[in-house]
């Protein structure tokens, strides 16, 4: 255990990673709230909780740390490798984000909505763009991954025979059928998320390297 703990703390440019790191799910949570207002789906993860939290008449940030702590329990048994700062920022960060975004924007433009194909188009590649950005930001500062990042990984690490791209696919893509079975929005962006998240993580990765090494 003192090895764990030592591992998750002893980084180079530590405040510089938290710092990337906690802005980085912030955004995350910010865009979220749009996309859930645009109605074009979110990435698979946000559209199961955003559907259990209506269900449950939960908040979303209440409901995501609850289910997040659930999903930690397992990652802690099998890939505690895979917990870090960052893990607990994302349990709890991107939730409560997005509820306050959304609070803000109900208390600055209660009656604000995007209502031509422009509009939408142009929020859609907007705020995909930060969001898809932020999580590259996030997965790169080597602060541990969300329990719903790590668990495909687990998988991957437990057989031989499939690549991890194709677990990962099957793993996000399973969560999109569930939140469309369960009434949650699954639309362009949910397929654009997982087309785009990959190569923009490796891109990012490369350059936040020099950063923070």
């Amino acid at each position: 255990m003192r090895e764990f703990l030592i591992s998750i703390f002893r980084k180079p440019h530590m405040a510089r990673r938290v710092i990337l790191c906690v802005v980085a799910v912030t955004m995350m949570g910010f865009c979220v709230s749009w996309l859930n207002l645009l109605a074009w789906g979110t990435d698979p993860c946000s559209v199961v909780n955003l559907a259990m939290a209506e269900i449950l008449g939960m908040s979303f940030g209440s409901w995501q740390a609850l289910i997040n702590c659930v999903l930690f329990v397992f990652v802690f048994w099998k890939g505690r490798e895979n917990i870090g700062i960052g893990t607990v920022c994302n349990m709890f960060i991107v939730g409560y984000a997005c509820d306050f975004m959304t609070w803000l924007r109900t208390l600055i433009l209660p009656d604000f909505s995007f209502t031509t194909m422009p509009e939408k188009i142009v929020a859609c590649v907007v705020i995909l763009c930060i969001f898809v950005f932020s999580v590259a930001v996030y997965t790169s500062v080597g602060l541990g991954a969300s329990p719903y990042d790590s668990i495909p990984e687990i998988i991957f690490k437990a057989q031989k025979k499939l690549p991890f791209r194709v677990v990962r696919i099957l793993w996000d893509g399973g969560y999109a059928v569930l939140g469309y079975l369960i009434g949650g929005t699954v639309g362009i962006v949910t397929v654009l998320m997982a087309l785009t998240i990959g190569p923009m993580a490796e891109a990012v990765r490369k350059r936040i390297g020099r950063f923070i090494e």
